[in-house]
């Protein structure tokens, strides 16, 4: 028999072969976000599990505009380019994010989530199904959790770190599509290092004055 930690680790790896099926959509999603900043759109980042947000900010320097930690769609913008990272098919809060969001003109969506449909979805239309790029963590509702006699609930779920790594493949062709464009993508410094502060500052005033 495998032991739990043999599972969980297959199902990780498992999950990042499933990413190298999902290239394409990646590479249009990181065309996209570009284009939007280009245009002068802002690039918000939501997911309610904090994965992909959380590891943005404590990077410093991004090219994200807004980080949505909570539910705040009322700042929403004409040219958002929302990510949203969900670990649901059908998680009725995340619609609503995405409701907020069209109601502004000229909107774009990239969803990461589970495409596949519950046994009981709460929703009669599913997070994927309203992406203009909808990329799929090959999960399920319960996050590639597993069971384990004598604890009650899901442990060691999988997705965080597949959608993750996910989100961080559309920055890397985000930055590709910026330097091709020939105008410096907004992420390639980090609060590790020396004079972050100084250079934070710099590129805080070229975002202002270029967009990006």
């Amino acid at each position: 028999m495998k032991s739990l930690l043999q599972r969980y680790s297959e199902a990780v790896f498992d999950g990042f072969e499933t990413i190298l099926n999902q290239i394409d959509p990646i590479r249009k999603a990181g065309a996209m976000l570009a284009e939007a900043k280009i245009a002068g759109g802002r690039w918000v980042l939501y997911d309610r599990g904090y994965a992909m947000s959380l590891d943005t900010s404590t990077r410093g320097s991004n090219p994200f505009d807004n980080r949505m930690y909570r539910m705040n769609t009322n700042e929403f913008e004409d040219g958002d380019c929302l990510v949203l990272g969900s670990y649901c098919a059908d998680d009725p809060e995340d619609i609503a994010v995405v409701k907020e969001l069209r109601k502004k003109n000229n909107t774009r969506l990239i969803t990461i989530s589970p495409h596949k449909k519950p046994e009981n979805p709460r929703t009669e239309t599913l997070l994927h199904t309203l992406a203009d790029r909808a990329i799929d963590n090959g999960t399920d509702n319960r996050g590639g959790a597993f069971d384990v006699r004598g604890i009650m609930g899901g442990i060691l779920p999988c997705a965080r770190d597949i959608n993750l790594t996910i989100n961080q493949a559309i920055v890397a062709e985000y930055i590709q599509n910026m330097v091709e464009s020939g105008r410096s993508p907004s992420q390639f410094y980090m609060v590790h290092f020396p004079y972050f502060k100084e250079i934070q500052e710099v590129m805080n005033k070229r975002v202002e004055k270029l967009g990006y």
